[in-house]
């Protein structure tokens, strides 16, 4: 269970309500708990899931811990003194409550907490990790494209893809379309933007989608709560609702036809390229291997991107990018 899926089950209740005074082992150079004790045991903290405030102009006081025993627990540190500008932190620690784990919830609720609507969505959350709105706006794309590109068909051969985003999007991009950097198949331009070519390796056809402005009436929050929590400045309870927020839009998001999401232009589909293999030269400043196509001969010797750069009078100012 990742830290979506416990978000979703704090805002669906799905939890044992503890709220009692726990003795806790800090480090104060971390600036994290280590331990807590429970019912008379130790439980050593393996992973902070989240940080979070309780009172909004005193520092980070809340952490979404995990112990070794795969439980997830909320601790906090609960301020006596109602003054923030106090130099002392006067309190103490209290474990509010501990997620319900999949054990403990029919399939019902199992399901709600996941999202998971179909097998194939499944095999895509699975290899990405957690549902969120970028995932399902890749789904659809590849979806969309695959709708139009296979009319008559698959054909041999397969897709190639030129996206121009590094978001969740392009895990399903991988899974259902098969592309890969790996596999040559899939290139990447980071332009922040949901735009895809999609081309048929055989070259008879291409498609680019392009997102359309999409509009779910929480811009306002959802942007306020975002830059609350990139700050660490949210409280818990905050962050769930962003979570909530969030899986509004995913709900719209899968409801939405494909036709709906994108514009699509017929495009020139891309040269076809095979999946070479690698050779290797060796960098004459740091002696390392480096791949052909990344080499650069500079005065006779073979050199790595990062030591040509390094060179006098060379790098940035020979123009390479």
């Amino acid at each position: 269970m990742d830290i979506v899926d416990v978000l979703r089950s704090i805002r669906h209740d799905l939890l044992e309500y503890i709220q009692e005074k726990v003795l806790v082992d800090f480090d104060n150079v971390s600036k994290v708990p280590v331990s807590f004790t429970h019912r008379g045991n130790r439980c050593i903290i393996r992973e902070i899931l989240g940080f979070f405030r309780t009172q909004s102009k005193r520092h980070i006081n809340g952490y979404l811990v995990r112990d070794d025993g795969g439980e997830t627990y909320f601790l906090y540190f609960h301020f006596l003194n109602s003054n923030p500008e106090c130099p002392f932190n006067a309190g103490c620690w209290v474990l509010s409550f501990r997620v319900l784990n999949d054990g403990e919830l029919m399939v019902l609720y199992r399901e709600d907490r996941r999202m998971l609507l179909n097998t194939t969505l499944k095999r895509v959350v699975d290899f990405h990790g957690h549902l969120c709105p970028d995932l399902v706006i890749g789904c659809k794309a590849c979806e969309y494209a695959q709708k139009i590109l296979y009319e008559n068909g698959e054909p041999e051969g397969g897709i190639s893809v030129i996206a121009e985003n590094c978001t969740s999007a392009l895990d399903a991009v991988q899974i259902l379309v098969g592309t890969t950097v790996g596999n040559q198949r899939l290139r990447v331009f980071d332009f922040g933007k949901h735009n895809y070519i999609f081309s048929l390796k055989n070259g008879q056809n291409g498609i680019r989608l392009s997102l359309k402005k999409l509009y779910y009436g929480d811009e306002n929050e959802h942007q306020m709560l975002e830059e609350k929590i990139m700050k660490d400045q949210s409280s818990l309870d905050e962050v769930v609702h962003f979570q909530g927020l969030l899986d509004g839009r995913i709900k719209r998001l899968l409801a939405s036809p494909a036709e709906d999401l994108f514009f699509v232009e017929p495009v020139r589909p891309m040269r076809p390229t095979n999946e070479m293999p690698t050779t290797y030269h060796c960098c004459s400043e740091c002696g390392q291997q480096v791949l052909k196509s990344r080499a650069i001969e500079f005065q006779g010797k073979i050199y790595c991107i990062p030591c040509f750069q390094g060179l006098d009078g060379c790098g940035p100012e020979q123009g390479l990018h």
